[in-house]
Formats: structure tokens, C-alpha cells, sequence
């Protein structure tokens, strides 16, 4: 599998923790307003520290939040695909799943996912087995710019979810 599968992977994952710390940091900006009041009121004095907190706060407040709905637009703007999953493997913990996906004829995309536990991995083991060839239905996102992609691999309680995989199986759209 070469080097680059990794930066040409979709990870949504990112923006839904820049949604967490959007909210964090919203609530250090408040707790920095609130401190800069009460500075003011009681020194008579302008704030500075205070206010250079919660400017710093306030951009990576809006940065946090424009990650994450840039992230949201890219996964409901996704184009539907398959792609061939060249191996799954177990290291400490973490279930890797390499693989491609076709762009073009002559073009192809290789990416890699990861998930918690090794359960998923003798499931999704098994399950490719059962599948005259190891495709698993996936996603390209941002096309134009840097095309990545990821598969749509989705588990219930550290199990693999066949129905969901099943279902995005018949939509095979492959470019």
C-alpha cells in the first residue's frame, strides 16, 4: 500500500471534534468577557489581557466551526462509490482497512480507515469472503481540489452493521 493512502483518506471524525472544542472555546471567549467586566468594573482600568484572550478565543471559535461545517458539506456533497479493499489488518487495538477507489479509468484513489477493536476485523474479515470480490461501498469527497475518499463502514456496540453495508452495497456507483 503506498505512502500517501493516508493523506488522500476522509476522516469526518475531524469535525465533529472541531465541533467539541468550537464549543470549548466558546465557553473560554464568555469566561474571558465575563473576567474582562468584572477587571474593568472593579480597576477602573481597560482589560488588555483579557481582551487579547478573547479575540484569540473568539477566531478559533469561528475557525472551529467553519471546519466543521466545511467537513458536514463535504460528506452531504459526497459522491457515492465502491471501492476494493486490498487488506484489513489488526495492530494494538486499532482495525486498519487499506484499499482503493477507481476515479478514472487509468486513476486510482488509495485510502485507509481505521476503527476501534479487533472484533470488526474478523467480522469484516468474514464478511468479505462472502462477497465475490472485497468491495466495500465508499465515498469521494472534494472532487475538484484534492479528491479523498473513505469507506462507509459503520458498527453497532464494536460490531460490524451487515444491513447498512448491504444496503450501500446495491448502490454500487462506481465511477
Amino acid at each position: 500500500m503506498p505512502a500517501n493512502a493516508l493523506k488522500n483518506t476522509f476522516e469526518p471524525r475531524v469535525g465533529t471534534a472541531q465541533l467539541i472544542f468550537g464549543v470549548i472555546y466558546a465557553l473560554v471567549t464568555a469566561i474571558a468577557a465575563v473576567l474582562a467586566y468584572h477587571v474593568y468594573t472593579a480597576t477602573g482600568r481597560q482589560p488588555l489581557t483579557q481582551y487579547f484572550f478573547m479575540a484569540l478565543f473568539a477566531i478559533m471559535t469561528a475557525k472551529s466551526f467553519y471546519l466543521y461545517a466545511h467537513t458536514k458539506r463535504l460528506v452531504e456533497h459526497g459522491e457515492h462509490t465502491t471501492g476494493m479493499v486490498d487488506e484489513v489488518v489488526f495492530v494494538r487495538g486499532i482495525t486498519y482497512v487499506r484499499g482503493r477507489i477507481r476515479l478514472s479509468e487509468d486513476l486510482e484513489l488509495p485510502i485507509e480507515n481505521r476503527l476501534a477493536g479487533e472484533q470488526i476485523c474478523h467480522e469484516l474479515k468474514h464478511y468479505l469472503q462472502t462477497l465475490p470480490q472485497p468491495e466495500l461501498p465508499g465515498l469521494i469527497v472534494d472532487r475538484s481540489r484534492h479528491p479523498r475518499g473513505m469507506f462507509l463502514i459503520k458498527t453497532l456496540q464494536g460490531h460490524l452493521d451487515v444491513d447498512f453495508l448491504t444496503a450501500h452495497s446495491s448502490d454500487k456507483g462506481n465511477i
